[in-house]
């Protein structure tokens, strides 16, 4: 009798055990490429007979090798008769690198297991190329953990516009800080964690009040540093950005665009001084009097090429972007202070939310600070298609 998955020579099929560890590890390796791979998706690989490991990798740069070539590399002949392990679908077309199904087949290994398919229309079907050459193909392995993990690519390529993740620096009574004063709010280390996420997004989104009342820099400046400066947007519908700012000043640090109403009076005269420093404006109509419509922004960063958007302020972006359901992932960082009546409201003119819309996936200390992770009911029901 043969059992599926089973070869004489390789010995016993590995263990429903070994293989969640060994996907695991694949999760861990793919972790690695935080902020150089985009647009790829974060991958990681391991080739193993059983509980030894043969063979490990991950996407490391845009442009590069992919998981599975550089675990295959490793692993060289002892692949044959192998189980390779990876974190998202092999993909089976040519772009900067060779299909990883082609290296796959080659190396002669016999069993793929696959945390999470692949929705590129370029990519996908790595998995049914593999079965029809006459590999055991199993997918759905830690499949949740994979998908968290790669959120921001499947989102984009499933819905076609920026995966937009909302950070917000609060006190206890859910204030951003004194009104019109730059406000430390939270510790060092709830800093730390806030470089690592611009790192990891294609581009970071504030109101010009921001930049009025904080004149940030907007640039990732922690341990991971990406491979492209995500680009540094300002919602600004009458067009009153500072050139003295430091976002237009650095602007040969990480590009800036400035989305505002081109259809208002003086619209032309307004952007010209912006673009001689440097900055991109962008016209796009507004919702109302007063706000631009954030739709139009969303599909403009996409056509742009950008797949994941850091909302980082203020109040009254962080309720717009809520209210017309952009966001799908809170960080919500919270101090252990209160600022009272004379505190800046994080959600003004924020209408009440629906049972069950979010829910809290991550929780850690940092310090004296918390930081909790909320994500939407509709990013969960968009990766659960795949």
């Amino acid at each position: 009798m043969t059992v599926r998955g089973f070869d004489p020579i390789a010995g016993a099929p590995p263990s429903r055990t070994e293989d969640v560890r060994h996907i695991r590890e694949a999760l861990a390796l793919a972790r690695r490429g935080l902020g150089r791979v985009s647009p790829n998706p974060l991958v990681g690989a391991v080739v193993a007979r059983g509980k030894q490991v043969l063979g490990t990798g991950w996407h490391s740069e845009y442009g590069g090798d992919h998981a599975e070539v550089v675990a295959l590399r490793e692993a060289g002949a002892r692949a044959a008769g192998a189980t390779l392990y990876v974190s998202l679908e092999p993909c089976r077309h040519t772009g900067q690198t060779p299909p990883c199904t082609a290296a796959i087949i080659r190396s002669g290994i016999r069993r793929v297991v696959i945390a999470c398919r692949d929705p590129n229309p370029e990519a996908r079907h790595g998995a049914e190329v593999l079965r029809q050459a006459g590999l055991d193909v199993e997918i759905g392995i830690e499949g949740t953990a994979a998908k968290r993990l790669n959120a921001p690519f499947l989102w984009f390529h499933q819905e076609w516009v920026p995966f937009a993740s909302l950070k917000l620096a609060l006190s206890l009574d859910a204030k951003l800080g004194a009104e019109r004063v730059r406000t430390p709010v939270t510790g060092i280390r709830a800093l730390d964690e806030v470089h690592r996420l611009r790192a990891c997004h294609d581009a970071i989104l504030i109101g010009r009040r921001t930049v009025a009342v904080d004149d940030p820099l907007l640039t990732a400046r922690g341990e991971e540093q990406p491979r492209v400066p995500p680009v540094r947007a300002v919602l600004d519908t009458t067009l009153k950005l500072d050139t003295r700012s430091q976002l237009v000043r650095t602007v040969e640090q990480a590009p800036v665009w400035v989305f505002a109403d081109a259809a208002a009076e003086g619209f032309e005269e307004r952007a010209a001084p912006l673009r001689d420093a440097g900055a991109e404006v962008i016209g796009v109509p507004r919702r109302d009097e007063h706000s631009l419509s954030v739709s139009a922004v969303w599909n403009e960063l996409a056509m742009r090429g950008v797949l994941s958007v850091l909302i980082e302020g203020g109040g009254q972006v962080a309720a717009a972007t809520l209210r017309r359901g952009h966001v799908q992932r809170i960080h919500a960082f919270l101090a252990p202070v209160f600022f009272g009546d004379g505190g800046v409201p994080a959600f003004p003119g924020l209408g009440p939310s629906s049972p069950g819309d979010w829910r809290p996936v991550q929780r850690e200390s940092l310090g004296q600070d918390t930081r909790i992770v909320f994500e939407h009911r509709r990013l969960d029901e968009v990766l659960r298609r795949l």
